[in-house]
């Protein structure tokens, strides 16, 4: 579960990204390069945590990125399934006033 992947997919006028495994100084770039080519496409975007095992700075940063882009063109970037650790250190550094949670990709998905 500690290994990085990222994959999306459509979903009607929705992208839905899923974010496996271990976000750290390390991967995060990753996660930021590919968050940015997404949000050149796609207004709503949709981040499935459920397999995230780590979150650090580096990735918080790459999330606030691409809810900044997101919201500039009339979109924004929504959660879903956040693990119980991961959701620890976005409410510690604020993000989640600026975020909205679902328990389920579909619950984010309908909220758009």
């Amino acid at each position: 579960m500690d290994d990085f992947s990222i994959k999306s997919e459509r979903n009607g006028n929705v992208t839905i990204v899923t974010i496996s495994g271990r976000v750290d100084s390390v991967t995060a770039a990753s996660l930021d390069s590919e968050l940015a080519k997404i949000v050149r496409e796609d207004k709503k975007i949709i981040l499935n945590l459920k397999n995230m095992a780590y979150l650090s700075s580096a990735g918080v940063r790459a999330i606030i990125k691409a809810l900044q882009s997101a919201q500039k063109s009339g979109g924004g970037v929504k959660l879903a399934s956040v693990p119980e650790q991961v959701m620890e250190v976005l409410q510690t550094v604020g993000m989640m006033q600026m975020l909205q949670a679902y328990p389920s990709v579909d619950e984010a998905v309908a909220s758009f």
